[in-house]
């Protein structure tokens, strides 16, 4: 029973930055709407500029303001290690720069699926990472027909899920925006978002890792609001 209120108390701990950023995104763009509406349909495009670049350092500040007091809770948790957190993020970072990289891989899949199953001793041949998340981001990124993308991380958030024994379990929303290089870029390209969990055990080491890019459906509704947990993980 113990244990359980430990995990319902970490679990806390990640909702406090997803929702509080949202909290954040949303009352910036409600600012931003009401002051252009009251300039009227005079207002121009460079006040309209001013005002987002003005927002988007503010919403960057609040943000940064919520991580501190995220890692402050989860500090406060029983058992908690706030140095292991801080390695096992950059360590899931790693992890997923190397799954996406492939957007703009000139390599065919199952080269791609070999190479990583190599390189990780936690990803076997049957893994859905390989099976699944693989080919449908590169698929997906046009890396399949030679004509990927190359899509740089924009965003990035990391939470503890909870924590068994001395595994820490870990979930993850990632933004990919697409790099447009020179007056050919296809400005229809979207950008990407990834949904990943993994585990680590008391040395660092990964144990787990499982990766979905995130629907349509849900792309959008995250492009839409700035980010946060999509309602669904399947692909497409």
């Amino acid at each position: 029973m113990k244990e359980e209120n430990k995990d319902k108390l970490r679990q806390h701990a990640g909702k406090v930055l997803l929702t509080g950023t949202g909290a954040l995104l949303a009352l910036s763009v409600v600012t931003l709407g009401a002051g252009l509406l009251g300039d009227g349909p005079a207002a121009s495009d460079t006040q309209a500029d001013a005002a987002v670049r003005q927002l988007e350092g503010s919403l960057s500040d609040a943000r940064a303001r919520l991580t501190t007091q995220h890692t402050r809770l989860l500090v406060q948790l029983p058992g908690m290690d706030i140095g292991r957190v801080n390695r096992d993020r950059a360590t899931g970072r790693s992890l997923l720069l190397t799954l996406t990289d492939s957007s703009a891989s000139t390599r065919p899949v199952k080269e791609q699926q070999v190479r990583l199953d190599a390189r990780y001793d936690f990803l076997g041949h049957t893994s859905r990472v390989l099976t699944e998340f693989v080919p449908q981001w590169m698929t997906a990124t046009g890396a399949t027909r030679g004509t990927g993308m190359t899509y740089a991380l924009a965003d990035l958030d990391i939470d503890v899920s909870r924590v068994r024994g001395l595994n820490y379990f870990y979930t993850g929303v990632a933004r990919f925006d697409p790099v447009r290089v020179g007056p050919d870029h296809n400005s229809a390209v979207k950008g990407e978002f990834v949904v990943f969990t993994y585990s680590t055990s008391q040395d660092g080491t990964v144990t787990s890792l499982d990766a979905y890019r995130a629907s349509g459906r849900s792309r959008d509704a995250l492009g839409a609001s700035g980010g946060g947990q999509p309602s669904a993980k399947p692909t497409g």
